[in-house]
């Protein structure tokens, strides 16, 4: 099942911190079936899940350009990959402050970004995760 959320009111929170207002947001969730076949049985017995997939890329806006460092985002060796911490990550209404959407075990897998002449940053972030629900 995939997702899209878009809008002016949405930002994104790393751990409860603000990260960047979001431009667009894509949110994939895959369970793993497996054919469960039976000897003397055309037809399968049943379809068991053997696995769930969560993953997130988020196009945004980045209001602090530190917050990256902070989070661990932005490694300054290639050691600090494989010590990466898990984080939460909130999609919300900035607005009334309600979360639209959350996923955890969290960890960030790439992405790419641009400063343009007025000195704003846009990009798009990759993630996996473990769990997400909402929206």
């Amino acid at each position: 099942m995939t997702k899209t959320l878009a809008g002016a009111k949405a930002s994104l929170k790393l751990n409860g911190t603000k990260v960047a207002f979001v431009g667009g947001v894509n949110i994939d969730h895959q369970n793993q079936l497996t054919r469960i076949d039976v000897l003397d049985q055309l037809t399968s017995a049943e379809l068991a899940e053997t696995g769930h997939v969560a993953s997130f890329s988020v196009t945004l806006f980045k209001i602090d350009e530190n917050t990256a460092n902070i989070l661990g985002l932005d490694p300054r060796n290639i050691d600090d990959i494989l010590t990466q911490p898990d984080l939460v990550m909130e999609i919300y209404n900035r607005i009334d402050d309600t979360v639209a959407y959350e996923m955890t075990g969290v960890k960030f897998a790439g992405g790419s970004g641009s400063l343009d002449a007025r000195g704003v940053w846009s990009g798009t972030w990759n993630f996996e995760g473990i769990r997400g629900f909402g929206i």
